[in-house]
This record gives structure tokens, C-alpha cells and sequence, in this order.
């Protein structure tokens, strides 16, 4: 079987005040099956002790970019 690919639309444009961001969380986990994937992933974003992730940010014009946030400016 060939790789698939994965593709993430950007954001609908809103008329907000502020610009709407679609943020992604890429991490791979050891699991049973698809829902203990689930919820260990949650467990990891929400845990206070858990290293800041890295995160793919796309603009409502499709524009990506990768933010480390372990990394200060």
C-alpha cells in the first residue's frame, strides 16, 4: 500500500475582528487503538508538566508556518 496524504484546508475567512487560525498538533503515539491514541494525546496537551509543543499555524489564505514554542524569541 502507498503512503497517503494528508492535506488540512485552511480556515473559512471570517469578517471577525480578529483573523481565524486553523492550528495543528502533529504527534505520534504508541496505542492500542485509535481511541487510547485520542486520549493519551489529550493527556499530553493537557498536562501542566508537558514540554510546550511545536505547531503547524495555516492563515485563512493558506499560509503555513511551524511555531516551536519551547523556543523563546
Amino acid at each position: 500500500m502507498g503512503k497517503q496524504k494528508f492535506t488540512i484546508d485552511p480556515p473559512p475567512k471570517e469578517g471577525g475582528s480578529e483573523k481565524l487560525y486553523r492550528v495543528v498538533y502533529i504527534i505520534d503515539v504508541s496505542a492500542a487503538d485509535p481511541k487510547e491514541a485520542a486520549g493519551f494525546t489529550h493527556q499530553i496537551m493537557t498536562d501542566p508538566e508537558s514540554l510546550p509543543p511545536v505547531l503547524h499555524v495555516i492563515d485563512d489564505g493558506g499560509k503555513s508556518m511551524k511555531i516551536d514554542l519551547s523556543k523563546e524569541d
